[in-house]
């Protein structure tokens, strides 16, 4: 059962009205920016959750499997079945740790780092595409104001879960 947050005792009805606003406007802005993510995962024969296993495997440089899946917010599973296909690819390697048979470290192979910088390439070209349609200006107060909302946002208790762009199953 919704409140209307403006009938609320003590609330502020201008508050409420901005928050509804502000949330209209993420929730567009999301779909826009995940639909033409999508497209450049397409573009470089990816899914997005591979994407970003990719461009967080470099991020991490060489990384055993259990730390890699906190950070995907993956299970161990989802995360071991999403590296067996980077892998069935050439996009990753595996390499064992000497010191415990049992651990595997993963990393991008070569062909891995040049998908992963072709696709990031694509990426900041779409971003400076839509980057040079606003006033330089714009550009400043709106940098400003999204980090404020980070903060903002950065404030409350962590979900658990790590930044991305959605669901992360496969």
């Amino acid at each position: 059962m919704s409140r209307d947050l403006s009938q609320a005792p003590g609330s502020d009805a201008t508050l409420a009205a901005e928050v509804a606003a502000q949330d209209a406007l993420m929730e567009r802005l999301l779909y826009v920016y995940k639909a033409h993510m999508a497209q450049l995962c397409r573009q470089a024969n990816l899914t997005m959750p591979q994407w970003y296993a990719l461009d967080t495997i470099a991020r991490l440089q060489r990384s055993k499997m259990s730390p890699l899946a906190e950070q995907l917010g993956l299970s161990m599973g989802a995360s071991s079945t999403l590296v067996d296909r980077l892998a069935t690819r050439g996009l990753v390697q595996r390499d064992a740790d000497t010191s415990d048979r049992r651990a595997v470290y993963v990393s991008l192979s070569d062909l891995g780092h040049r998908l992963l910088g072709e696709a990031r390439q694509a990426r900041t070209e779409l971003l400076h595409r839509v980057f040079a349609q606003l006033e330089p200006a714009v550009r400043v107060t709106l940098r400003t104001n999204l980090g404020l909302l980070l903060e903002a946002w950065s404030t409350l208790p962590s979900p658990g879960t790590p930044p991305g762009l959605g669901c992360l199953e496969e």
